[in-house]
């Protein structure tokens, strides 16, 4: 795609992103790989608090060596910060809604999802249950409430008034209880 082909500029931040990550990742030599890192440090330099999470969690996807590692910490580190919003757009990633499904975006967008405030997690996923979300991203959302337990539990209780989230949250509560039960609490 060119640049005229993007919708917007959100659009052509995360088409950039995943041409940067491509470019490190297809680097030759030494000094490509050197040349690649230091675009992208440049692209987090200008864009990091404003680029859409996609393009960010794009990022997700650099191969770990010495040049990467301060970049994708630096990515994690600035979606960590956004909180509660980028839930939603990492469990996509987690669940393998991503440009590169061989790559390492899906572990790694459970990795930055682990280091999140765990209230923030929850509030999130249980947003994606009450929101416009797919069964497959509800599903992957209760199956991180549940894997939460305990601290999920009055998010889900609140989430039962909302109808688009009750069947869900019904779900996520009575696994978290089974399992609560199972352990003999």
């Amino acid at each position: 795609m060119g640049v005229g082909d993007y919708r917007d500029d959100g659009e052509a931040l995360i088409g950039l992103a995943r041409q940067l990550a491509d470019a490190f990742e297809e680097a030759q030599t030494p000094e490509d790989q050197e040349y690649a890192a230091g675009a992208i440090d440049d692209f987090l330099s200008e864009h990091d608090d404003y680029a859409p999470d996609e393009a960010l969690i794009a990022l997700l996807d650099l191969p770990m060596a010495k040049l990467t590692w301060p970049l994708v910490d630096s990515v994690e580190n600035t979606l960590v910060k956004r909180g509660v919003p980028v839930v939603w757009p990492l469990l996509e990633a987690i669940v393998g809604r991503v440009y590169d499904r061989g790559g390492q975006t899906s572990a790694r967008a459970l990795e930055t999802l682990g280091a999140m405030r765990e209230a923030d997690v929850v509030r999130g996923l249980v947003d994606v249950l009450a929101g416009a979300a797919d069964d497959e991203l509800k599903a992957g959302a209760v199956k991180a409430l549940v894997k939460t337990g305990e601290p999920a539990m009055p998010a889900l209780e609140e989430a039962l008034r909302d109808p688009e989230a009750r069947r869900w949250a019904e779900d996520a509560l009575g696994d978290i209880r089974a399992a609560r039960a199972e352990a003999g609490e």
